[in-house]
């Protein structure tokens, strides 16, 4: 990740900054005299900000932080509600607080198609590798089947959308890898967490599944992952990904049910209360999918008595060894597309109650479609991690500070209330959450215990167990269908038999 030399511009006569700047004084100016100074200044700026404030590497336990500046670089279209830009008002906004000194920085390269293909249908990334906006055709029939064009539009096709996915895939994927070599107990990536992208298409924004990718590869070492997702929308791809497996339990808190504002199902209209996972007894996976629906405006106390109450549960029946918790943070209150009413130290809880279950975590970002307060809730979440309060008036020093200034944008201050301008009427009771928290309870008791399986030592690539998965399921699939034909077979025979029986009526 770079460091604040990457905000260099044209530099000022020397004389002219020695009137703003004095080494020895805390800094007052804004970015407009920061970046006049020379890279060493800016240095001692941001290191003198961390002093101050006690910003530091944790003890005990190590943090690390995968990014690479690249992926700011794309854009889905004017008009489409997902920002890259939120990432850029992220990483400014944690390098102005210091908090690189309290992490291990890494900028990891791309995904490879080798890499993508462990879960991806290499079709389909073929696909992706190949579209561009030159040579896409609207109404062709193999768009529409990878989850492009359409009504909605939610997947266009941009300059380097192939680069785009490579890098924020190849940075959750490198997070991963810093786990399972023990060098970090929380690796985070901000640009990751795009969790509706299926094996061959693309869905909801989302065209690579970057988690489903990091899991697989922490399952080559831990035996139980626990996936846990806060965004507003149901995770639906991971929990597809991993129906089959007891290996990944997936918790997913989202808004569920009709949507008041559009007059339709809201988006992707999955994960009910009694979606656990296959209902065929035999399958490993079932009973290993927790899905909480939540309807419009909860609060924050409401919210974080929730996640406590249930992840507590789930964290003490299925013992995992490694989490990964997606924080879409389009679950704040004034999203432009959510309809929650959580503040940023609410939202904020929730990386800190798992952080205090004690195991590897891998922290990824998702949806959130106001960036600065995604920026603003992804750097407070970046201090939780390392155990660093920040204070409230933003440093003037961060480039694009008027993205944060205004009553409309915040006042310049990290923690506003995000909900005075438009709170959602809460729909959630007291006495609805008691019933959905005791179906919870109800769905855990169907989870037998913690598995325990073999781990992978035999080199067999992911890619080739996913196979191998695949084929056994389809032969699971061929099989029941086999079993339904010929109890239907066996049924017509014996109505056959009985013709004129007692249990026949005449037809007229």
């Amino acid at each position: 990740m770079p460091g604040p030399q990457a905000f260099t511009s044209s530099t000022r006569p020397a004389c002219v900054v020695q009137d703003y700047y004095d080494p020895n004084d805390k800094f007052q100016g804004d970015y407009s005299v920061f970046k006049t100074l020379s890279d060493a200044q800016k240095v001692d700026i941001i290191a003198r900000e961390a002093e101050e404030y006690g910003i530091e590497k944790p003890r005990g336990y190590n943090v690390s932080f995968h990014y690479n500046p690249h992926v700011e670089y794309h854009h889905f279209g004017s008009s489409h509600p997902m920002k890259p830009w939120r990432l850029t008002l992220t990483k400014q906004l944690v390098i102005a607080y210091g908090l690189e000194y309290a992490m291990d920085l890494y900028e990891p390269r791309p995904a490879s198609k080798d890499e993508l293909a462990i879960f991806h249908d290499r079709e389909y990334l073929s696909f992706l590798e190949a579209i561009t906006p030159q040579n896409m055709k609207h109404h062709d029939e193999g768009m529409k089947a990878y989850g492009f064009g359409g009504e909605s539009n939610d997947c266009p096709v941009f300059e380097g959308l192939w680069n785009y996915v490579s890098l924020y895939s190849g940075a959750s994927m490198h997070a991963a890898q810093n786990l399972l070599n023990n060098q970090s107990d929380i690796a985070i990536n901000w640009s990751g967490g795009l969790h509706h992208a299926k094996k061959k298409e693309a869905s909801g924004f989302c065209y690579i599944n970057d988690i489903v990718l990091a899991i697989q590869h922490l399952l080559t070492q831990h035996q139980r992952v626990l996936y846990i997702d806060i965004d507003v929308h149901h995770g639906d791809g991971v929990e597809q990904a991993f129906e089959s497996s007891d290996r990944v339990f997936t918790l997913s808190y989202h808004k569920h049910g009709f949507d008041r504002h559009y007059g339709y199902q809201f988006f992707p209209g999955t994960g009910d209360i009694h979606e656990m996972g296959p209902t065929d007894p035999t399958n490993p996976g079932k009973g290993h999918a927790l899905n909480i629906p939540i309807d419009d405006g909860i609060d924050d106390d409401q919210y974080k008595w929730l996640f406590k109450t249930i992840t507590d549960a789930v964290v003490e029946k299925y013992r995992p060894t490694a989490i990964v918790l997606q924080s879409g943070a389009d679950s704040l209150g004034g999203d432009r597309l959510g309809r929650f009413n959580l503040n940023i130290k609410a939202h904020g809880f929730c990386v800190e109650t798992v952080k205090n279950y004690g195991r590897p975590m891998l922290l990824i970002g998702g949806g959130g479609y106001t960036p600065r307060n995604v920026a603003r809730t992804w750097c407070h979440e970046t201090a939780v991690c390392v155990g660093a309060s920040l204070h409230n008036d933003l440093p003037t020093h961060i480039p694009y500070i008027q993205a944060f200034q205004g009553e409309e944008n915040g006042g310049g201050i990290l923690y506003p209330e995000l909900h005075n301008r438009s709170r959602h009427d809460n729909l959630n009771t007291a006495k609805a959450l008691q019933t959905l928290v005791q179906r919870a309870m109800e769905n855990l008791r169907y989870l037998e215990g913690a598995p325990s399986v073999v781990v992978n030592t035999q080199g067999i690539s992911m890619e080739q167990l996913m196979r191998i998965r695949e084929e056994i399921d389809r032969e699971i699939e061929e099989e029941r269908q086999d079993k339904m034909h010929a109890s239907v077979e066996k049924m017509r025979r014996s109505k056959e038999r009985n013709t004129g029986g007692r249990g026949e009526r005449g037809l007229k």
